[in-house]
């Protein structure tokens, strides 16, 4: 019996929206827009911040290391280091030996590094030219080039003094150490690009760590390491401290502005979303309210008979409730469907990545959308309740 009255119910809920098919179709797209925006706007705030976050971090390092006080910086403090940082976070990183050499006899700051893996973390740099892909090849910057007066495909001379060697030159005797002349290490590079980044790194030569230890007489010496990290605030900070509490000979710290800027950036991102969908969903609402009312309008004859026939208020008010719950199941359904279309096409087109499926989002906007239609059907409700079934009765 009580399957009976309510496949009933919903046998009346359905042949009323049936018999007022435009004014229902307006209803339902206006919730099928208000799901559309919240199905695709949810998805992009859930897999688009990582994503974006990933894409900030191809603009520089946010976090450096350095050694602590007179320490050394090894390979292995660099690797120990790496270890600590969650690989699904890590975009690149990069340790660099940083040396003074002389290029023309002028002094230059020049950086042996693996440029593959700075390339990796900052594809941003503009080279007029071509990464280097092998030793032998050097990153010269734009105002080092331009002092030099060399552009790409063109051949340089990189020198460093010996400080080892003229020390022990000095350490010789009288005629003997005269005699002793020590010859910098040299190495003759091909310049396969010209940097410009509108940074410091236009004022040093990038070679590969090869050439460097060539030109040093070392191997496993490093300056600082650099990293690029998709986390935020407190997350960065604690990948810091796990650096620094692994190996007390090194400095971990974050670069405080582009940390920073990067939370800014993506709290913003999140804010904007919240706040279109909070617009759409409440335009959404307006909509859906406005078509029933006017609803309600065109039914008054019917409700005010229904009443006269002893429809109780609790009944009119479940029946304008079964309509609001199918409209919103309809057009949330279409929406959530669509939102997460538009969250697609968004991600592919302006990030160049895909985008995950959540059912939890596409079945929490089919609730969301329902919810909303009731809330909207309220001042109609209320509307259709205040008919007097004896005004209707006579034609007033």
């Amino acid at each position: 019996m009580l399957m009976s009255r309510r496949a009933m119910f919903w046998r009346m809920v359905i042949s009323s929206i049936l018999r007022r098919r435009s004014r229902v179709l307006i209803a339902i797209l206006a919730v099928a827009i208000g799901a559309t925006t919240l199905s695709g706007l949810v998805t992009i705030a859930v897999d688009v911040p990582a994503q974006m976050a990933r894409e900030i971090r191809s603009y520089g390092a946010n976090l450096v290391v350095t050694p602590a006080g007179d320490g050394v910086l090894t390979d292995e403090a660099v690797a120990t280091s790496t270890a600590q940082v969650p690989a699904s976070a890590l975009v690149g990183s990069a340790a660099f030996d940083y040396e003074t050499v002389t290029i023309n006899d002028q002094p230059y700051v020049a950086g042996g590094a693996d440029l593959g893996a700075v390339h990796a973390m900052n594809p941003y740099w503009f080279v007029d030219g071509e990464w280097p892909e092998a030793s032998g090849q050097v990153l010269v910057g734009e105002q080092v080039a331009s002092t030099i007066d060399v552009k790409a495909g063109d051949t340089i001379t990189i020198s460093q003094l010996d400080a080892s060697a003229s020390s022990k030159a000095v350490a010789q005797s009288g005629a003997q150490a005269s005699a002793l002349k020590v010859d910098p290490r040299t190495v003759t590079l091909t310049v396969s690009g010209i940097l410009k980044t509108g940074g410091n790194e236009d004022g040093y030569v990038y070679m590969s760590t090869s050439d460097m230890d060539a030109l040093t007489g070392t191997s496993g010496t490093v300056s600082l390491a650099e990293y690029s990290i998709t986390l935020e605030g407190e997350q960065l900070s604690a990948v810091a401290d796990a650096m620094n509490a692994a190996n007390p000979d090194i400095h971990a710290q974050t670069v405080r502005r582009l940390a920073q800027s990067d939370a800014g950036v993506l709290t913003m991102l999140r804010s904007l979303l919240i706040v279109i969908t909070v617009i759409v969903l409440a335009l959404t609402m307006i909509g859906v309210s406005t078509t029933m009312i006017a609803v309600v309008t065109e039914r008054r004859n019917e409700i005010g008979l229904r009443k006269a026939l002893g429809a109780t208020a609790r009944s009119i008010t479940r029946e304008f409730m079964g309509e609001g719950v199918m409209l919103g199941f309809i057009g949330g359904v279409l929406g959530a469907g669509a939102g997460y279309g538009l969250a697609v096409l968004i991600s592919t087109s302006v990030f160049h990545r895909s985008i995950s499926l959540h059912p939890v989002i596409l079945l929490g906007t089919v609730a969301c959308s329902i919810l909303i239609a009731v809330l909207a059907c309220l001042p109609p409700v209320r509307r259709a309740l205040a008919v007097d079934p004896a005004l209707v009765l006579r034609g007033e």
